[in-house]
């Protein structure tokens, strides 16, 4: 892992957002609350969701045709115009009659699969991955896949309100008599999300058929419930109090370098007259761009806590400072380790730390390489558990050294 370490909190943009609390114990729950922030930079984000789609052709052993799951358009709106704004049928009113349309992550998406379909174009012009595919080309190419794709679904209403008023009615017919076969790849989604879709669409088969690439995580089960208080208190000072705790109380952990979804507390986003958002109008200040590539500490460090690890939890921030710094790929090492000694199942360690579950697995196969870790067994060899003993054992060292 190349990523560096790094706490949100740290940051100067940082600084001045919780500044805006008004008090010291609140502003101590606000660093809590953006330390736990996942951040996703562009390069994940596309690099995931390819290789989730790629997987999912060669699975499919045919062709599949993907759709970015895109917002429908307003009521009475039939179109865009790039300069008339919302077109209308006919002499039928809207109120988005003439204005200009809202471009979304869907965009993100679509240039993504547009690329994928270009990488696997074949000599007759058609490709294994096919952006957007009319009715007609499905059915003359005989494609029976359909993917819808996301970048994150927090509440599940847009994935839910392109099912019911965008997908025609001809391939949901098509679906239920199994000449067509659906599927869905998200990067992420909390579990609210996978509630509202499992109502939503009852017979689908999410349990193998709805792809992500991080885990299903929500900020709840990430911050104590103090943070959880605070943010309906904050919300309601700057009359956001319907998005408290994000859009419909989705409670999204995640941030986009290409833009915050308005599933994060209304605090960390609303700009209004007494408040400026860490990522005001759910935009991404530039100086925040270059630690979209960093990996956050302090997850880490709580799910060690969480689970009974004070020490091993601080040794590791002890190895952020002096010369000996540890770099990403042990700190995550050690981490693993010393949740799997703790009983965490390893079905829940991508979860813990908000990881892409293929890299969590990866690690996982290089502490068994390193003799660390047994696969088979799924326990920490006795290596392996003398190497966090040591570790552990380093909180405090310092400070024995100075006073003997």
């Amino acid at each position: 892992m190349t990523k560096k370490l790094f706490r949100l909190s740290e940051h100067q943009l940082s600084q001045n957002w919780l500044a805006q609390f008004r008090s010291s114990e609140d502003r101590a729950l606000a660093e809590q609350l953006i330390n736990q922030i996942k951040l996703v930079s562009g390069r994940d984000f596309e690099s995931g969701i390819e290789s989730a789609l790629d997987r999912l052709q060669v699975q499919c052993s045919a062709t599949i045709a993907v759709y970015p799951v895109t917002p429908p358009n307003p009521e009475n709106v039939i179109g865009y115009g790039p300069f008339s704004g919302g077109i209308t049928a006919g002499d039928v009113q809207s109120r988005q009659a003439g204005r200009r349309e809202q471009h979304g992550s869907e965009g993100r998406v679509a240039h993504i699969i547009a690329n994928l379909q270009r990488k696997h174009l074949r000599p007759n012009g058609t490709s294994v991955i096919e952006c957007t595919p009319t009715i007609k080309q499905l059915c003359s190419q005989g494609i029976r896949h359909i993917v819808l794709v996301d970048d994150v679904s927090g509440s599940g209403t847009r994935l839910v309100n392109y099912w019911k008023k965008v997908v025609p009615r001809y391939i949901k017919r098509l679906l239920s008599l199994k000449r067509f076969e659906l599927w869905i790849v998200l990067y992420a989604m909390t579990p609210k999300s996978r509630l509202a879709l499992t109502k939503a669409l009852p017979n689908f088969p999410a349990f193998n058929h709805l792809i992500t690439v991080l885990p299903d995580s929500s900020l709840v089960d990430h911050v104590p419930s103090g943070v959880v208080k605070l943010c309906t208190q904050y919300a309601e000072l700057i009359h956001m109090e319907d998005a408290a705790f994000g859009y419909r109380g989705s409670a999204c952990p995640f941030v986009f370098e290409h833009g915050c979804p308005n599933n994060l507390p209304a605090i960390l986003w609303a700009s209004k007259k007494n408040w400026k958002g860490l990522f005001p109008n759910r935009a991404i200040p530039s100086e925040f761009r270059p630690h979209f590539d960093s990996e956050g500490t302090d997850r880490a460090c709580e799910a060690l806590w969480k689970v009974n690890q004070p020490k091993l939890a601080l040794s590791l921030l002890e190895s952020l400072e002096g010369n000996r710094k540890l770099d990403t790929e042990q700190w995550i090492l050690l981490t693993l380790l010393g949740l799997r000694l703790r009983g965490v199942a390893e079905s829940y360690l991508a979860s813990k730390l908000l990881m892409d579950n293929i890299v969590c697995s990866k690690l996982l196969e290089l502490a068994g390489d390193m003799g660390l870790y047994d696969i088979a067994a799924k326990s920490v060899t006795a290596i392996g558990r003398e190497y966090v003993s040591r570790f552990r054992m380093r909180y405090g060292k310092k400070e024995r050294i100075a006073s003997s």
